[in-house]
């Protein structure tokens, strides 16, 4: 597939002007080993490239979650930041001509893998994104594109973990007693352990991304 440097290089431009930390593409043929679901090609069919954004999270504030008990009605902030940056995308690739769609989270793309495949980072042992410059303090979405944009090379490798065991030793969810992650005891962790800031408002543990060094160094 020939790819699009100079439209590439526009995206680029774009979203760091409109507001963007960081972007990154990944060849949609990479995510054949992942579920059905999570397969790029079940959104859009004749997907060229998947982009990955992502926001620093300098600041946990920017995490917090306002749920309603009793509308049902729930909002991440952060979230709904980068939902605005993907249609202003979104909006750029349709004037191109290229068929175009947002990423929903459920069922979704791996975030965090198809990152890595796009170059962006690599999957520490705290199971989040580690970025050279952000550390884990990211939060990312996911566009499907018809535009073949210059993509990144994968990432595969921790170059930041090998030594290192800080995440696993601060997780108070205690998310990695049988050596890998455990997903449902972290989620488990979460829903009875949330940090409130008020009636509707609230935050997740975030300590497996605050204890992160390279975060710290960058913070």
């Amino acid at each position: 597939m020939e790819q699009d440097k100079e439209l590439t290089k526009k995206l680029e431009g774009y979203s760091k002007k409109i507001g963007v930390d960081i972007i990154g593409f990944a060849d949609p043929n990479l995510f054949e080993h992942f579920p059905e679901e999570n397969q790029p090609f079940i959104y859009l069919k004749e997907t060229k490239t998947v982009i990955i954004i992502g926001i620093h999270l300098y600041d946990l504030i920017l995490d917090v979650w306002s749920e309603n008990d009793e509308t049902g009605k729930s909002i991440q902030f952060i979230d709904s930041v980068l939902k605005n940056y993907c249609n202003s995308i979104l909006r750029l690739l349709l004037k191109f001509g290229y068929e175009s769609k947002i990423i929903q989270y459920r069922p979704g793309l791996y975030l965090k893998d198809a990152a890595a495949l796009a170059g962006m980072g690599s999957i520490g042992k705290n199971n989040l994104l580690i970025t050279d410059k952000y550390g884990s303090q990211i939060r990312l979405r996911a566009i499907v594109t018809e535009a073949p944009l210059s993509l990144g090379v994968p990432i595969y490798e921790s170059k930041h973990c090998k030594n290192c065991n800080i995440c696993i030793a601060s997780c108070q969810a205690d998310a990695f007693h049988k050596g890998n992650y455990d997903k449902d005891r972290c989620l488990d962790y979460n829903h009875t352990n949330w940090r409130i800031l008020s009636h509707y408002s609230r935050i997740w543990c975030n300590e497996c991304i605050e204890s992160c060094p390279i975060g710290k160094i960058r913070k």
